[in-house]
């Protein structure tokens, strides 16, 4: 059958326009990098000595003694304004219904033209309205005002010139003389806050987007707050580094006429920034005049902290052609894509840089590491060769003794969740059909009592799924709006206890009472429900509490660590006071330790007991007896080998930034800064570093180590445990970390001094 007609989409339903400018647009950040490299566009086509452009922050002023009082409140509350000014040849009124009242018209950009511009679509200026609204007002070559709006539902509005108060209104726009635009962006609270003035200027400057603009001769860009007076221009951070690639530009494969250039450098100290859009690491791309991301080009390298030492940056124009070749094919002559060019080579939203499926990003980035993974690896070697300098057999030997206890410590003091989600077991989920998957989610189904959180986590093994790495995102959906997750998206992790687990951890809270709803996960093709209800109040989790028990049927102990156990009984029915239990366990492998005594807690209809269980041995099985006035509840003890790999102390010769040690992402690795001054003045020059030996940097190392140990234990224990620490304050949470600080450090200190 021939087709009746055919015809152009109607996009102008709005919801379409708001739904593509909140995934475009989503702080000020984001409105800002398109606010600001319009104006640079523009300049780029007038080629002035110096293009000016002013970000000027005007936040709400609460003047009378009433409102001052509650400043902090209505601050919160009120919308702040972001004027950004430019001093180029500004806009009429056509002029503004011809840019700013179409969206995807590439005609306006210039890119079509082949000019060197940032801009591809014509659609930042108005996908920055989605924040609250957005004002354009121009002084023009005609020398007058003109004004148009662009709400944050997308409407466009036109104010007709009257040609009075014009000088006036230079004064208000702060363009004396001249012309220029000003750009004035409502910031509505709800839709996205506005930093501190000191935060705004440090996130800027490292902006990858604006790194160019920032450091350009000819441009000059400058950060205004008028409530506190600031007033300084932006400028990109210096990186103090060396040159280790700067090749002659090379042919990218499979495409005639495409040239890069690659610049490599090393850092003079590592990189500790995340990928992101504010790293001051990683190679930025660059095309004829805006830069698109900073990367280190592949997933295992964004991981590994031997090229965290690289910067540089890689220079195509081609990329440029490749736009508007796609697009001129695809949308002007209505052709389909080509091979070589099959789909847009930049991520029309600006979040992802350039297309990772895009044959010729594929082709330049495989180039790009051909000479970037050997200065990785040269880099790996050398850190190894000095790590093995710094370290001599007995400061090796005592290392080891302090890796075993620090393992040991926080396997006793972790929280039971952990374990749990290291093994995969008490659950509905077997580690069998763990294993036979190779991922679970936990907990299978949980009851959460209205207006409290349960935590959720899913583990991927990765031999099974290697197609996920760290960082690759889960989508969290809820099934229903009787709950809500705490968060949307959220990158895998290596699992801190078990090797070669992948996992995403959040939470869900119940927001409305129901008997059934449910939490989806995706994982690219993993895709996982855990079944939820929602209880009305805590007393209802026990409404199946009828006869004396233990809380499980089985629990798994493993060697080493605590294991909590709990007793259960209904309240007043069968323990109306404070009574004492007895235990018979069939296994004098098991330990059991706590108070023998069911405490009542009349308001939820039960009393209870918590009991630690620990194992001396692995793979032995126990029946645990329990017996009350008459009444007998049994329960299985399994013992198991301890899960998850030990910790690794390593001394590094590194100048750190703002601690003695850190953490190795995703692993139990423990880097010692040894070039903090607190560190060296004991260690001793290099290359004997004699003063291993000496009591006082053994000494000094047992309470670096053992500081870093008991941070971690307290902060993934508030990590598992968040209603525990819901009401606490600083003092509570110094005196755990002290407490545990009290029963690490004697033990810490034994290892570096007995040996």
């Amino acid at each position: 059958m021939d087709a009746k007609a055919e015809y152009s989409l109607d996009l102008s339903n709005p919801r379409y326009w708001h739904q593509n400018a909140g995934r475009a647009v989503r702080d000020i950040y984001d409105a800002l990098i398109e606010l600001v490299t319009n104006p640079d566009d523009r300049y780029e086509r007038l080629k002035p000595k110096c293009g000016r452009i002013e970000i000027e922050i005007e936040r709400p002023k609460n003047e009378s003694k009433f409102l001052k009082s509650f400043s902090k409140t209505i601050e919160r509350n009120m919308p702040v304004k972001i004027r950004v000014r430019d001093f180029a040849d500004g806009m009429t009124l056509d002029d503004m219904r011809r840019k700013l009242a179409r969206v995807g018209d590439r005609g306006v950009s210039g890119m079509a033209e082949g000019i060197s511009v940032r801009g591809t679509n014509c659609r930042g200026a108005k996908d920055a309205a989605i924040l609250g609204g957005i004002i354009f007002e121009s002084m023009a070559c005609d020398g007058q005002y003109h004004k148009c709006e662009i709400t944050s539902l997308g409407r466009f509005k036109e104010y007709e010139s009257d040609g009075k108060n014009v000088e006036q209104r230079r004064q208000a726009l702060g363009i004396k003389e001249g012309t220029g635009t000003v750009a004035t962006l409502t910031i509505d609270p709800p839709s996205s806050k506005v930093p501190k003035y000191d935060d705004l200027r440090d996130n800027l400057r490292q902006l990858v987007a604006l790194r160019d603009i920032l450091q350009a001769d000819d441009r000059e860009v400058r950060l205004i707050d008028n409530k506190s007076n600031r007033n300084e221009i932006l400028k990109s951070p210096a990186i103090e580094g060396h040159k280790c690639l700067n090749e002659p530009p090379f042919q990218v494969p499979g495409y005639e006429g495409a040239w890069a250039k690659l610049i490599i450098k090393r850092a003079k100290q590592r990189f500790d920034d995340k990928k992101s859009r504010f790293r001051m690491g990683g190679i930025l791309i660059k095309s004829k005049h805006a830069i698109h991301e900073a990367t280190l080009f592949a997933p295992e390298l964004e991981r590994d902290p031997h090229a965290q030492w690289f910067y540089g940056r890689l220079t195509c124009e081609y990329l440029d052609d490749l736009w508007n070749e796609y697009d001129k094919r695809v949308f002007e002559k209505h052709l389909q894509p080509e091979p070589a060019n099959p789909r847009p080579i930049f991520d029309p939203l600006r979040k992802e840089g350039l297309s990772r499926e895009h044959p010729f990003v594929q082709a330049l980035f495989e180039e790009a590491l051909e000479w970037l993974r050997p200065l990785v690896e040269k880099e790996r070697k050398q850190a190894e060769n000095q790590e093995a300098r710094i370290e001599s057999d007995s400061t090796r030997k005592r290392l080891r003794a302090l890796e075993k206890a620090a393992t040991q410590f926080m396997r006793e003091n972790r929280s039971d969740e952990e374990d749990e989600s290291a093994r995969n077991v008490d659950s509905a989920i077997p580690d069998s059909i763990f294993e036979k998957k190779g991922f679970s989610l936990n907990p299978p189904f949980a009851q959460i009592v209205l207006g409290h959180s349960v935590r959720f986590w899913l583990n991927i093994k990765q031999a099974a799924f290697p197609e996920f790495s760290v960082g690759d995102e889960a989508e969290i959906t809820c099934l229903s709006d009787d709950i809500s997750a705490s968060r949307r998206f959220i990158g895998l992790e290596m699992h801190p206890v078990q090797e070669g687990v992948l996992r995403c951890v959040w939470s869900v809270k119940g927001e409305k009472v129901t008997k059934a709803s449910g939490v989806k996960v995706r994982v690219g093709s993993i895709v996982r429900e855990s079944l939820i209800e929602v209880l009305e109040s805590e007393r209802e989790k026990y409404r199946d509490i009828h006869e004396f028990c233990f809380q499980r049927k089985r629990y798994t102990v493993q060697v080493g660590a605590n294991k909590t156990i709990i007793l259960l009984a209904p309240c007043p029915g069968v323990v109306p006071n404070r009574m004492p239990f007895e235990l018979i366990c069939s296994d004098p492998v098991f330990k059991i330790s706590g108070d023998k005594v069911l405490i009542p807690r009349p308001e939820l209809g039960i009393a209870i007991s918590k009991l630690k269980v620990t194992a001396s041995a692995s793979d032995r099985n126990a029946e645990l007896t329990a017996s009350i006035a008459g009444r007998k509840c049994k329960t299985q003890l399994i013992s198991a080998d301890p899960s998850g790999f030990a910790m690794k102390i390593e001394l590094k010769d590194e100048e750190p930034k703002d601690t003695r040690s850190y953490w190795v992402r995703g692993t139990n690795t423990l880097h010692v800064c040894t070039r903090h001054p607190s560190l060296r003045r004991y260690l001793g020059p290099p290359p004997e570093f004699a003063g291993q030996e000496e009591k006082h940097f053994r000494v000094l190392l047992a309470e670096i180590v053992t500081e870093a140990v008991c941070q971690k234990i307290l902060s993934k224990n508030v990590e598992m445990r968040p209603e525990e620490y819901s009401e606490a304050d600083w003092p509570a949470y110094y005196a755990e970390y002290s407490k545990l600080m009290t029963k690490f450090l004697p033990i810490a200190h034994e290892t570096q001094l007995k040996i």
